[in-house]
């Protein structure tokens, strides 16, 4: 646990204290993926405005994801400005949620999700 807490705090350091560049949101995704990788599985789609796409997996408990959630929170401002226009993540529904961090508007898609919480 305290390794999990101090590669956290290096990752908001090294996330905040560094411009964005043109792979800060690639940088983000492996870094999610290495620290939560047994609770979340980070990936980017899309060409021209990307999105980041969390899954769950089998191990996620709502504390964990939560814990996910905040540290996407934290690098927000970066991802945006490296290109990152949405957030997708698994809602209680077993479908997804959008929010585009542009407008700030959130909506719902039918696409199911692999793992959630009922």
């Amino acid at each position: 646990m305290r390794r999990i807490s101090v590669i956290a705090i290096v990752f908001v350091t090294l996330v905040s204290a560094v411009p964005a560049c043109a792979t800060d949101a690639k940088t983000v995704v492996a870094l999610l993926n290495a620290m939560y990788g047994n609770v979340c599985t980070a990936t980017l789609e899309g060409w021209f405005s990307k999105t980041l796409k969390l899954d769950w997996t089998a191990h996620t408990n709502k504390f964990a994801a939560l814990k996910v959630l905040a540290e996407v929170a934290t690098v927000k401002e970066d991802l945006y400005s490296d290109g990152v226009r949405y957030f997708k993540f698994p809602n209680d529904a077993g479908e997804y949620n959008v929010i585009d961090w542009k407008t700030g508007e959130k909506t719902s898609v039918s696409e199911r999700a692999r793992y959630y919480f009922p």
